[in-house]
């Protein structure tokens, strides 16, 4: 299997392209340092796990949407365009080096495709809090509190709101997921430490908690769904607005949260069946665990017939991707999982 023969010699790739520039380009040292040396093996290491994933799916997409994040991402850091560049180009001899220029012949249409598009791909995305969105002045609010440490005035700040009339779902999806989308791209941009993230990610889960109780007031329906992230997945935020959703419509939700091992998250609902189960990756280089994770579901009898419901960045990337991996459906959002969800089990 291609993607197979990638992982299994990631190393021998990365060291290749690292020698073969540092030999042509010496400047590396003087324009980046000995630190810029790690950190290029380290982001060759994740061009392969990338690589590898798009075409285990037959998606080159999902290499294209890497290397345009990877490109805003490294400017930021004072990595030239050129460079990034420099590096596929030398990546593509490397993998014929290293596997044959067969192989390369085979393996290699996303890496062309990305370099294709990278002029076109902006070095600065777009801000996710336009000033047309709904309830765009809250939302700006409550990430200024974020940026700002005042973790108690930011959760205030919601809770004044859903007492004043604004729907509890629109603070999910308006305030809540766009402002944790905007942190990641101000972490990409280099405006915000990886401490600030953090922080502001906590803070919104501890702001989620506070709506708790209003969550689970309204009637229960009798269905039951699992909410989790496969193993090595820590972002889990978005699979708790999901969660969330479910319960607001009624559901009983099992939210088992990020980072969960196939054996034993399979060994957990074998246990006691749920009625539906919903998995989230945030990175690409996830999907093959959900892919694992599936198989492993289907292959237990009491869960084989349980619909698997998949989301997350790799699934909006690639609309069919979960058809590849064998999941029953796919949801844009939260609204949109409920709904799903809902038909799945009817």
């Amino acid at each position: 299997m291609l993607a197979a023969q990638l992982r299994a010699n990631s190393e021998r790739i990365t060291a290749h392209v690292l020698e073969a520039d540092y030999r042509r380009r010496p400047i590396l040292v003087d324009r980046y340092g000995e630190r810029g040396r790690e950190l290029y093996a380290r982001d060759n290491a994740y061009h392969v796990d990338f690589l590898a994933e798009a075409i285990a799916n037959a998606e080159p997409a999902l290499f294209v949407d890497y290397v345009a994040w990877a490109k805003s991402l490294l400017f930021a850091h004072g990595v030239l365009t050129e460079d990034l560049v420099h590096n596929l180009e030398l990546l593509k001899e490397a993998v014929g080096a290293v596997l044959g220029a067969d192989f390369a012949a085979r393996a290699l249409g996303p890496v062309d495709d990305a370099l294709a598009q990278l002029p076109r791909q902006p070095l600065e995305p777009p801000s996710f809090l336009d000033d047309e969105a709904p309830h765009a002045t809250l939302a700006r609010d409550y990430l200024a509190h974020l940026l700002n440490g005042e973790r108690r005035l930011a959760t205030e700040l919601v809770i004044t709101a859903v007492a004043d009339g604004v729907p509890l779902r629109d603070v999910y999806l308006d305030v809540f997921q766009r402002t944790q989308r905007e942190i990641g791209r101000l972490w990409q941009l280099n405006r915000i430490t990886v401490a600030q993230e953090h922080f502001c990610t906590a803070a919104t889960l501890a702001a989620m908690n506070q709506f708790y109780r209003d969550i689970l007031a309204g009637p229960r329906n009798g269905r039951r769904v699992v909410c989790a992230c496969v193993a090595g997945d820590l972002h889990e935020i978005g699979l708790r607005i999901v969660a969330d959703f479910f319960e607001l419509d009624g559901w009983d939700c099992d939210y088992i949260g990020a980072n969960k091992p196939a054996t034993d998250l399979v060994r957990t609902l074998a246990s006691k069946p749920p009625d539906l189960i919903a998995i989230a990756a945030t990175m690409t280089y996830h999907v093959d665990a959900i892919r694992s994770l599936i198989g492993c579901l289907r292959a237990e009898p009491g869960l084989a017939g349980v619909p698997v419901l998949v989301g997350g960045r790799p699934f909006l990337i690639a609309a069919d991707l979960w058809k590849e991996i064998g999941a029953d459906g796919s949801a844009l959002d939260a609204l949109e999982a409920v709904a799903l969800g809902n038909r799945l089990t009817a």
